[in-house]
């Protein structure tokens, strides 16, 4: 059989596939299973790699074509549908529903870590854990930015609001001032 005939008779199948026990699907998975025996003729004899190949491929082309059936029955879920980062706008979607096929982990279920003495004590007297606030830097509404909630420069520095003025320091130099200069009249007498 040259390879344009086989074309041609795969091209010329029907799309309905009947077997004689039906198959089950789990179209969540994308999977189908045949429980259907092959031909043990075909896949017995020894010289006749041709047919087993040509079998084989007509067993995995009814396969996907009840699968393909299978899909296209499901409704349909049509653009404006975004997923990521691409915008589905165009184009035509099915909805699959759940799996009904459990698949293995590669893993074991993690196993949680047992309670320390702490929190065994904790859990037994009802004591919570206490809130944490790790931000240092607090919103000063009179300065209108944020400033450090203690030490240099922080929201508990109060200027004082009442300040007492010498009666010096009101007449025009400061007490200090004054000081220094007779400090060194003395020291030059």
């Amino acid at each position: 059989m040259s390879e344009s005939m086989k074309i041609q008779s795969i091209g010329d199948r029907p799309v309905t596939v009947e077997r004689a026990i039906p198959v089950t699907y789990d179209l969540g998975n994308l999977t189908m299973y045949d429980t259907n025996m092959m031909d043990s003729q075909i896949m017995s004899s020894t010289g006749e790699e041709e047919a087993k190949e040509a079998y084989l491929q007509s067993l995995a082309r009814d396969s996907a074509q009840l699968l393909v059936n299978q899909i296209l029955a499901l409704p349909v879920v049509t653009g404006g549908r975004t997923g990521g980062d691409v915008n589905h706008n165009d184009g035509v979607f099915v909805k699959l529903p759940d799996p009904t096929t459990q698949l293995p982990r590669e893993k074991p279920v993690p196993v949680p870590k047992p309670l320390t003495k702490w929190e065994k004590f904790a859990k037994q007297k009802g004591i919570t854990p206490k809130a944490r606030n790790t931000g240092n830097m607090v919103y000063d509404e009179a300065k209108g930015e944020w400033v450090k909630k203690w030490g240099y420069k922080g929201k508990n520095q109060e200027e004082p609001w009442l300040v007492e003025v010498d009666e010096k320091a009101e007449s025009g130099g400061t007490a200090e001032s004054e000081n220094k200069g007779k400090g060194k009249n003395k020291s030059r007498k």
